[in-house]
C-alpha cells in the first residue's frame, strides 16, 4: 500500500502514514516496535484503514425513510424539543 511506509529503526521496524494537515502542517501517524517488516506492514494497513473509516459507521437496515422519520419524531423530537410560540409585535 503506497500510503503506508515501512522503515527500519535499529532492530525494529515501524510504519508511518500521513494523516490530515493541522494548521497547514503535515501530521504523521507512526508506531515503532515490530520485529518483522511484514508485521509492521500488516499493522500499518490496519491503522490506515481504521483512520479512513473513523466515524463512518454503516449498518444496512430494512427500515424505510418515512418510517425512520416517524421513529425520529416520536423518540427524539417530542422528547427533547419544546414547543415555542413566537409573537411578533407589529408597530
Amino acid at each position: 500500500m503506497s500510503n503506508v511506509t515501512i522503515q527500519k529503526g535499529g532492530n525494529f521496524y515501524q510504519y508511518k502514514l500521513e494523516i490530515a494537515k493541522v494548521d497547514g502542517k503535515r501530521k504523521v501517524l507512526s508506531k515503532l516496535g515490530f520485529k518483522t517488516k511484514s508485521e509492521a506492514e500488516k499493522e500499518g494497513i490496519i491503522a490506515y484503514s481504521d483512520y479512513l473509516n473513523t466515524g463512518n459507521l454503516f449498518s444496512s437496515s430494512d427500515i424505510s425513510y418515512s418510517d425512520f422519520l416517524d421513529y425520529w419524531l416520536e423518540n427524539y423530537c417530542y422528547i427533547n424539543l419544546k414547543y415555542h410560540i413566537r409573537i411578533i409585535a407589529i408597530l
